[in-house]
């Protein structure tokens, strides 16, 4: 009989060595600007539920723990390039706590542009002006700010996901503009 004690008096120290809480996730993978992003921040041992906090997240992302709290996942769409460095914690039910640092890059989507020719037009004329809208028909803005002499320009001042209409009329030498040109529509994803 003097060995039951001892033996429950192991088993009661054992059940009181619950493994502490730890971030198991080291490193994100980098993201892109205007693209959807997710990673998961997965943790071992300690006793759940867990809170989870984090300062510093980048623009546009957002924690999120799963419904056991054993990981959480970082999503979003991030809004700008950058290189941050953020913060994320988790604490167990007993009280521990785990940290780790992150550096995300977030990088520039590829830059868009629509590239835009027209018919040349009669040999007398001292250049075309080119102008630009965002609804069919117009209004239309002008782009160019002196005559182009080519019938050929680049628009690198396009957003992602919008449509632009384009018109392109003819300035003779003494300064008569045509009418516009028929309208050509560039999509930009």
């Amino acid at each position: 009989m003097k060995t039951f004690p001892q033996f429950a008096l192991i088993l009661l120290l054992g059940s009181l060595a619950v493994a502490q809480v730890k971030i198991t996730t080291t490193s994100l993978p980098d993201g892109t600007v205007k693209t959807p992003y997710s990673a998961a921040i997965d943790t071992k041992g300690g006793q759940t539920p867990f809170k989870w906090s984090w300062v510093g997240l980048p623009a546009g992302l957002k924690l999120t723990p799963s419904g056991d709290t054993r990981s959480a996942t970082l999503t979003g769409t991030p809004t700008k390039p950058s290189t941050h460095q953020f913060d994320v914690s988790v604490q167990g039910h007993g009280g521990h706590m785990s940290t780790m640092d992150y550096t995300l890059t977030i990088q520039q989507g590829t830059p868009h542009s629509a590239a835009l020719t027209w018919k040349a037009g009669a040999k007398n004329i001292a250049g075309y002006n080119l102008y630009r809208g965002t609804t069919s028909g117009g209004p239309y803005s002008q782009l160019n700010s002196s005559l182009l002499t080519s019938n050929s320009y680049t628009d690198s001042d396009v957003a992602d996901g919008t449509t632009y209409y384009y018109v392109a009329t003819e300035v003779d030498k003494k300064g008569n503009e045509s009418g516009y040109s028929d309208q050509a529509v560039a999509v930009i994803p």
